[in-house]
This record gives C-alpha cells, structure tokens and sequence, in this order.
C-alpha cells in the first residue's frame, strides 16, 4: 500500500504537473471505487471545472477543484496515479508505449482528460482504490480522525512523547494507527523501528527516554529519505510514481523483505503483527 513518502511523491508531482488544467472529460471503466456518487453525477460535477491545488493528509490525496468541490483519493492496496497520453481503443483507454511495458499499469479503473491531450488515470488491480467527492465541510468529517502527520511543523519530540504517554500496547502497531500518527505503513513502520533500535513487539510503556529521541529522529530520518528518492516499490508492491517509475527507496531498505542485517549481518527475521509481515534484526532490535 502506497504510504506517506509515495503519497507525496504524487501529490508533490501533480502540483508541478496538473495545476490550473482544466478536466475536458471523466472516464469510468470501475464504478464500485466511486464511494460516493455514480459515475455520471461524478463525470457532470468535475467537468469543465480546473485544479486548483493539490494536498496530502495522511495516505489521502486531495484535489481542489475551482466549483468548491475536492476529489479524495485512497490508493489503497494497488493503486496508483499515472500521467501520459492515451487513446481509446475497443472502449478501453490504452496508454503509451513506455506506460505500457509496465503491467501494474494496465489496470485503470477511472481517467481525467485535461486540457493539454494528457490523461490523469487511475490503475489499480485489486480495485480497493477509494475515491469520493466532497464539499470542505465533508472533507473535514472524512479525516477528522487522522492523527499528526509526522511532516507537520507541531510534529516535535514533546508531541510524540504527549501522545506516547496516553497510549499503551504494542509500538509496531501504534506507528501503524492512522489515529496516532498518519501516513506510516507496514514498510516504514519495519524501517524506522530498525533504524531507532527498537523491537517492534516491545510495549510503548517500557519505552526509556533515549528509544523515544530514537524513535522521534528515525522517523524524521526514513521518511525525509524516502521521500527524497519518490518511495517505495518492495516486491510485492505496485506503486509507481505519475510517470510509471518505481520508487528509487527500495534500494534502501535495510530490513523490510531483506535477509541480512546490514549492520551485524545476522538473519533478518519475519514475524506477522495484526496479520502484516514484520521485519526486524533480532540482534540489533533487543526485545
């Protein structure tokens, strides 16, 4: 699932790319990812209508219409955003050949034909992609359950040890709680227990003063990084940036679906949490 760095890889992609375009026409091949409108209420609201800006909250991707109205997009499990020119061929909207090579790209569920000949589609295999239409006064209900993004300037050490202090359980599956922090998935939550030094099965009540600074700088650290490269695309992963291109992180990753611990060289070990695999150095990571 695409998580916070490759959101704002998209996100900050799409502002350099679409703004001020105006949505010439709507393509839905996938009704059921459309929560909350049919496809042609969905089509006769954004139509003819320009993109104003483009936002991240969480793992949410915001688009900012200029009628008031802003499309919410969840990629959720194998959903991606993609950029290119297209043309409908058997009632089907076929990418250009570079995008086509890749097959993770072939699967698009709904299009928006803007004003320059380009396409911004959606592609998604499993069809859990999520996209709603809402007015401010809706986008405010739908995510005002997110936690503190970890990017935001409040994000401090003392917030996170505020937020510590009132939580108990298990700290892999508190990076995980969208209701704690936002935007930290399966992937980074491995990566930053192991750059903090921390196991992800130790309870965030035995947590000492320096694993908290720890934990606080390696999310700052692995995040920033992963946004610097445009994410993440593990092997079991289809994220793609708006251009089709994998995330250049994955070549950083230190634990998740690694085998050897690039520090001491002992065996990466997976354990499953809540039903996700987990990784960690059992040497380097002390329970």
């Amino acid at each position: 699932m695409p998580e916070l760095p490759e959101v704002e890889t998209i996100v900050r992609q799409l502002n350099k790319e679409v703004l001020n375009r105006k949505i010439e026409d709507v393509l839905c091949f996938s009704k059921e990812i459309l929560k909350n409108s049919s496809p042609l209420d969905f089509k006769n609201k954004i139509k003819k209508t320009r993109i104003l800006k483009v936002e991240r909250k969480g793992k949410n991707i915001l688009i900012y219409l200029d009628n008031n109205l802003i499309i919410l997009i969840h990629l959720k499990l194998t959903g991606h955003l993609l950029l290119g020119k297209y043309e409908i061929k058997n009632n089907q909207l076929v990418p250009q050949e570079d995008l086509l090579k890749d097959p993770n790209n072939r699967f698009i569920r709904l299009a928006f034909k803007l004003d320059n000949n380009k396409y911004l589609v959606l592609s998604d295999l499993r069809k859990f992609a999520k996209v709603l239409l809402l007015r401010k006064e809706d986008l405010t209900k739908e995510i005002s359950s997110l936690g503190i993004d970890p990017l935001a300037e409040d994000f401090s050490l003392d917030k996170l040890k505020q937020i510590l202090a009132q939580k108990r359980g298990i700290i892999k599956k508190f990076l995980m709680n969208q209701k704690y922090i936002s935007g930290i998935g399966n992937i980074y939550a491995s990566e930053i227990l192991f750059e903090a030094k921390i196991h992800p099965l130790k309870k965030i009540e035995s947590l000492k003063k320096e694993e908290i600074e720890n934990l606080y700088l390696a999310i700052k650290k692995v995040l920033k990084k992963a946004i610097q490269y445009q994410g993440t695309s593990a092997q079991d992963e289809t994220y793609r940036n708006i251009y089709g291109e994998k995330g250049g992180y994955t070549r950083f990753l230190k634990v998740y679906q690694r085998k050897k611990c690039p520090i001491c060289s002992g065996e990466i070990k997976r354990i499953r949490i809540d039903n996700r695999s987990t990784f960690y150095c059992p040497n380097c990571q002390k329970l």
